[in-house]
């Protein structure tokens, strides 16, 4: 099986949830747009045309050409058109008519591209955006993933960078999100095996709040990370092969497409709007 770092983290915080997102029609029926995801989606959308050299020669990297860029890829049109259909739809969903909502959503992406504009080196050449990447670890996990962006350095290094239209998390250190991060070390794995080379740093970009947080993923990083995701896909193939995917209800369960047909998580939702989970509590000062 395939498997992409963001599916194992997803397995990793609920496999009911994971499994329920493998499933097609439960997508189809479950999974709803938000502002969220077509800002998300617009704004990786316009930065992987911004430096396609095909599609924007360096000539013309302006911040009116990052801006417009946006706008089309919001819409579905110019040379998002192929997407004019779903955008429509999807658009429909996230902001149910609402244009001022919208036009606040669409503004907060202008900002957002405002700010990585004025601080990041435009001039860039990368050697991949937006492409998938994948690696045959064992005959029976292949770890793949869509990664934002890969440039290499003068000296020949790798650098991944994965844009994040989100917040960033309240941990910051460099040494404790490389401990913790799954994805980035997951994507250096990758790389530095597909292009043979080093990977001299991997990056989240928060480009709401003009914020890199990264690391440079040494080999006993990577190796420790990959022993991981191996004993977590073994996991999960041993999950697939019954269909046995056991809900852990948690905060995030309000955040869940799939609540609705899932109990666990709806008696979770129950007692937490109850207090009975200790995060509504009343304190006494």
């Amino acid at each position: 099986m395939k498997f992409y770092p963001t599916q194992i983290e997803s397995y990793l915080n609920c496999p009911r949830k994971y499994f329920y997102s493998r499933d097609p029609d439960l997508r189809r029926q479950y999974s709803k747009a938000s502002p969220h995801l077509v800002l998300g989606n617009a704004v990786h959308d316009a930065l992987e045309k911004f430096f396609d050299l095909s599609k924007v020669p360096a000539s013309d990297r302006t911040l009116e050409t990052l801006n417009n860029l946006l706008r089309d890829a919001w819409a579905g049109r110019g040379i998002f058109k192929r997407n004019g259909w779903k955008q429509k739809k999807v658009r429909e969903e996230a902001f149910e008519g609402n244009r001022e909502n919208e036009k606040a959503w669409g503004q907060k992406g202008l900002n957002m591209l405002y700010r990585f504009f004025q601080t990041q080196d435009t001039t860039t050449v990368p050697l991949t955006t937006e492409q998938f990447h994948e690696l045959r670890l064992t005959d029976d996990v292949t770890l793949g993933g869509k990664i934002d962006r890969i440039d290499r350095t003068p000296e020949g290094e790798l650098i991944v960078i994965d844009y994040k239209t989100g917040k960033p998390p309240w941990e910051k250190d460099p040494a404790k999100v490389a401990e913790k991060d799954l994805q980035l070390t997951a994507y250096a794995l990758v790389v530095s095996t597909k292009f043979r080379g080093t990977v001299a740093r991997c990056s989240f970009l928060y480009l709401n709040d003009e914020l890199e947080i990264g690391f440079k993923p040494d080999d006993a990083l990577i190796a420790r990370k990959k022993d991981e995701i191996l004993t977590v896909c073994g996991r999960m193939l041993a999950d697939w092969k019954t269909e046995d995917f056991d809900a852990t209800p948690n905060p995030l369960c309000g955040w869940c497409d799939f609540s609705e047909i899932c109990e666990p998580g709806k008696e979770y939702l129950r007692a937490k709007e109850a207090g009975a989970t200790g995060e509504n509590l009343e304190l006494p000062f």
